[in-house]
């Protein structure tokens, strides 16, 4: 009987459990939609027990549809959404709601910080390498701490979402690296900084509710009788102790050599390169996340990924969203486009359709999206098709900063599945595309963690050699270089315009 390593990805919308085999290949997966508690002030939550309840019969159901023993699932690992606070007290029961990554409520206090530190964005880059986020863990801890301090009072512990799942796996209580360095943190040693403490003024006291911190690859505790039970897995089955959704991606697209370069297009957009140190070039912009492979993700990020795309389905495609689901109407669309005078289409899309800002690779929390040229014969397709290239100039003026040259750009998550995106990608960046083999790359990131973990590899870069494969390239059109170019260069004036107007 062969074995297998079982996967939680609990995504912000979306819970996936995937089950893999020994060569990495997805044996059976099932998903899970979360119910997310949001207002117009920019809260964003979750029911901590009703995620544990939904993930844990999410996990039963798998086993169950899939026939696979529980005595063959020798493994289970753990990614998923980043940061934000899971806070629990001494009985480990849940304080309050989880917030979110995308809570943007403690915004008003950042307001407040620059008053006295006009630089403290600026400050905390130094330190972390990151331009902070509202829903990073230290951020949302002050927003508690100023508006809700029974619940600080009450918190045994700060936990992430992973961590929660983990904990209610195996009841121990831990955190990791990978995001522990993103809390903001020391991100030279994925720590707590007493630093960023100081800048944010919160008390050092609450340095002793952060769990113990340990390698994302190392074996967390075993499933307990209890977890058993709601689960179906074997009671005594290791739990890794994983990673966040973005270096697990990392880990699963076989991005663990110095020097590739990989996108992520979902509803975020997340440009990387791999770095053998941190790298804070170019300054104030970006993210600077830690990997399990020791390494670090110097990301460009444009908060705003597919969510584009979205907008204009919702907005000047309902007609057909009577008839068919949104992904049928962009499999439609694409199907129909074709490169033939695409040069056309002069619009300029700005793809900042997010609350947030933009944080690369320019640094901006006022950001808007813009359709730029609009003249009476334009129509949606023209809409739709400057948005994919929006979203594409958007990933080339993210790469540019980073000063290198791409040799190769490794493509995932939803968008890689896009019948042109891909092309398009490789047309305005001018580099070959290449698509990996396989899908639920979070999930197959975490399963090579097992792999390390319960020593049937030694390297990640073992575990690449053997079974990274690449499904699919797209090389540049070269006839269309000239009219990207100069496309390119108009989207930058476009943007930079804007900069003191937002």
């Amino acid at each position: 009987m062969m074995d297998y390593f079982l996967s939680i990805d609990a995504g912000t919308s979306v819970i996936k459990v995937v089950i893999f085999d020994q060569n990495f290949k997805i044996k059976f997966k099932q998903s899970s939609q979360n119910q997310i508690i949001t207002n117009n002030l920019g809260k964003s939550e979750i029911d901590m027990r009703l995620f544990w309840s939904i993930t844990s019969k999410l996990i039963k159901k798998t086993l169950k549809i899939s026939k696979i023993s529980n005595k063959n699932i020798i493994s289970v690992g753990i990614t998923g959404n980043m940061v934000g606070v899971w806070p629990i007290n001494s009985r480990g029961t849940p304080v309050r709601n989880a917030i979110l990554w995308n809570d943007t409520r403690s915004k008003s206090i950042f307001d407040n910080l620059e008053k006295s530190n006009k630089n403290i964005y600026q400050d905390i880059f130094k330190l972390s390498g990151s331009l902070v986020q509202f829903g990073c863990t230290l951020p949302v801890i002050k927003w508690l701490d100023i508006n809700e301090k029974s619940s600080i009072k009450k918190t045994q512990y700060f936990l992430t979402c992973k961590d929660w799942l983990r904990f209610n796996l195996t009841n121990n209580i831990n955190n990791d690296y990978t995001e522990r360095a993103v809390g903001p943190g020391d991100i030279y040693n994925g720590e707590l900084s007493e630093k960023i403490f100081k800048l944010l003024k919160l008390n050092k006291k609450l340095f002793k509710k952060f769990p113990e911190v340990k390698n994302s690859d190392e074996i967390a505790g075993f499933i307990t009788k209890s977890a058993s039970s709601k689960t179906g897995i074997k009671d005594g089955t290791p739990v890794i102790i994983g990673a966040g959704d973005v270096p697990a991606t990392a880990i699963g697209v076989g991005a663990v050599s110095k020097g590739m370069t990989s996108t992520i297009i979902g509803t975020t957009c997340h440009n990387y390169l791999v770095c053998n140190r941190p790298m804070f070039k170019p300054k104030n912009a970006g993210l600077l996340f830690y990997t399990p492979n020791k390494q670090w993700l110097r990301t460009m990020i444009n908060v705003a990924g597919t969510t584009n795309f979205d907008w204009v389905i919702e907005n000047f495609y309902k007609d057909k969203l009577l008839k068919k689901n949104k992904i049928e109407v962009i499999q439609e669309f694409e199907k129909k486009i074709s490169f033939k005078g695409i040069e056309e289409n002069e619009l300029i899309f700005l793809p900042y359709m997010n609350y947030g800002g933009t944080i690369s690779p320019f640094f901006n929390l006022n950001t808007k999206a813009q359709i730029f040229g609009l003249l009476p014969h334009h129509t949606r397709k023209d809409i739709l098709l400057s948005a994919y290239q929006g979203l594409a100039f958007s990933i080339r003026d993210c790469y540019e900063p980073l000063g290198v040259k791409l040799k190769t750009l490794h493509l995932s998550g939803g968008g890689a599945s896009s019948l042109i995106l891909p092309q398009i990608i490789s047309d305005i960046l001018n580099v070959k595309v290449s698509i990996p083999e396989g899908s639920e790359f979070g999930a197959k990131g975490i399963a090579y963690l097992s792999a390390i973990a319960l020593g049937k590899y030694k390297t990640y870069k073992d575990i690449v050699v053997k079974n990274h494969k690449i499904k699919k390239s797209f090389l540049p059109n070269q006839s269309l270089k000239s009219y990207y170019n100069q496309k390119y260069q108009k989207y930058l004036k476009l943007r930079k315009s804007l900069n003191e107007v937002w």
